[in-house]
């Protein structure tokens, strides 16, 4: 039930087995629930942005529900499905527009010198002509690709001409945890091997070459943004999972040219403390910065909602790239 910016949540349940709320506004670390008079209903009040949209779900000892008395449901990143929560000023995405075009994607074979695979793909849009233009890489490219879908986004904001035509190149993790590490050997097979065989073979802009990071990887993005040896003229984070307490290690140099574009959610907790932290620290080393924060939580419907905005800051419309491309 919502009243103002009031949301409360009603579930069944006993002594014996107490339902929590464990969703989004709470780190999914669950909210006690207080129990009526007669034992079997249970209540918790929250106060939520007007414009909030949380993922919950009803916890009991051994099982995590969705709420019965919510219709509203949304996929999960893994797992069963979890309730949704629109507050009353909450506004869905518009849908973006059918293409009439659709861009291709190539997979890259690699090895590197060390002898280690790793897959590839790269989207290449469906423009008029097809050198000289930006080249965007994204570290966790299955992700991006399977689970948010982003060459459909981007066939859809060219189509109809709200961003400049690029190329991107999709490159999967073998380890989450070592490849985005600072200083890490990937930071050195991205920026030595996989870069210069990419833009060999792409004829792109390597002045309008942008780097994006999701969750864990916007580390391994940030590191390489900011020390590798070759520039970037974007580094885009999206629901950055940077550790206050690493930040210093991973900051650029002050005079690098790079942008530093931060998505995050106000209900991305604990790891918003950490982007407005980064945020601040980018702002006293005069880094140019574009940073919004959206009233949503750490999950894959919020990561699809910020990517139009997202892909359109970095390829704008009117800039050199859209020029290098003919239109």
């Amino acid at each position: 039930m919502i009243r103002g910016d009031t949301a409360t949540f009603v579930a069944a349940g006993d002594p014996s087995d107490p339902p929590r709320i464990v969703g989004d506004f709470n780190g999914w670390t669950g909210g006690a629930m207080t129990p009526d008079r007669d034992g079997r209903t249970y209540t918790l009040q929250v106060a939520l942005d007007p414009a909030a949209r949380i993922e919950y779900l009803i916890a009991y000892r051994n099982r995590f529900i969705v709420d019965p008395g919510n219709p509203r449901t949304v996929p999960a990143p893994a797992g069963p499905p979890r309730s949704e929560l629109r507050m009353p000023r909450y506004r869905p995405p518009v849908p973006l527009p059918t293409p009439r075009n659709r861009g291709a994607i190539e997979t890259v074979p690699f090895i590197s010198r060390s002898g280690e695979s790793r897959r590839i793909r790269v989207y290449v849009p469906a423009a008029a002509r097809q050198e000289g233009l930006p080249i965007l890489y994204v570290h966790d490219g299955d992700i991006v690709i399977g689970r948010l879908n982003l060459p459909s986004i981007l066939d859809a904001l060219i189509g109809a001409g709200r961003m400049a035509p690029a190329v991107v190149a999709f490159i999967d993790a073998i380890d989450r945890h070592d490849d985005y590490e600072p200083g890490s050997r990937f930071r050195s097979v991205f920026s030595t091997e996989i870069v210069p065989m990419l833009e060999r073979r792409y004829h792109v802009a390597r002045d309008r070459r942008a780097l994006m990071g999701l969750s864990r990887s916007t580390v391994g993005a940030l590191d390489t943004c900011a020390h590798a040896p070759i520039t970037f003229d974007a580094c885009a984070l999206l629901a950055p999972a940077i550790p206050a307490g690493r930040m210093a290690e991973l900051l650029p140099p002050r005079g690098r040219a790079t942008r530093v574009l931060i998505e995050t959610g106000t209900y991305d907790i604990p790891l918003v403390v950490d982007a407005r932290a980064l945020r601040r620290a980018l702002e006293q080393r005069s880094v140019s910065l574009h940073y919004v924060e959206s009233p949503e939580g750490h999950n894959h419907t919020a990561f699809r909602a910020r990517l139009p905005a997202l892909m359109e800051a970095l390829f704008p419309i009117g800039s050199r790239s859209a020029s290098a491309s003919g239109r």
